[in-house]
């Protein structure tokens, strides 16, 4: 059965997190689980939002990066709309979310 957004798609940060969104990723995901992202770009998005590259760093995970549930081995990417979900690899986001 194929992956659908509204069933599969596991929010991760609420946007009211604001532009501490891409710090606190860095600092809660357990970089063991996550593929695409290097050591560099991690360190640019812990030194938060006044850091010259930090949009571009985040754009970059958002682009890039790979999420694996340890318990599952399912894999996700990063969506953001405001709000930033992880969603099943496989799986396309709604034309109308």
């Amino acid at each position: 059965m194929p992956y659908t957004f509204e069933n599969d798609a596991e929010l991760l940060f609420d946007s009211n997190r604001g532009v501490y969104i891409p710090q606190n990723f860095a600092e809660e995901m357990k970089r063991e689980c996550v593929a695409g992202v290097d050591d560099e770009t991690w360190k640019t998005l812990e030194a938060g939002p006044d850091h010259e590259w930090y949009w571009d760093a985040w754009m970059d995970v958002t682009d890039n990066a790979e999420i694996t549930e340890p318990s599952t081995g399912m894999k996700y990417y990063l969506y953001q709309d405001g709000d930033v979900w992880l969603v099943p690899i496989g799986c396309d986001i709604p034309e109308d979310f």
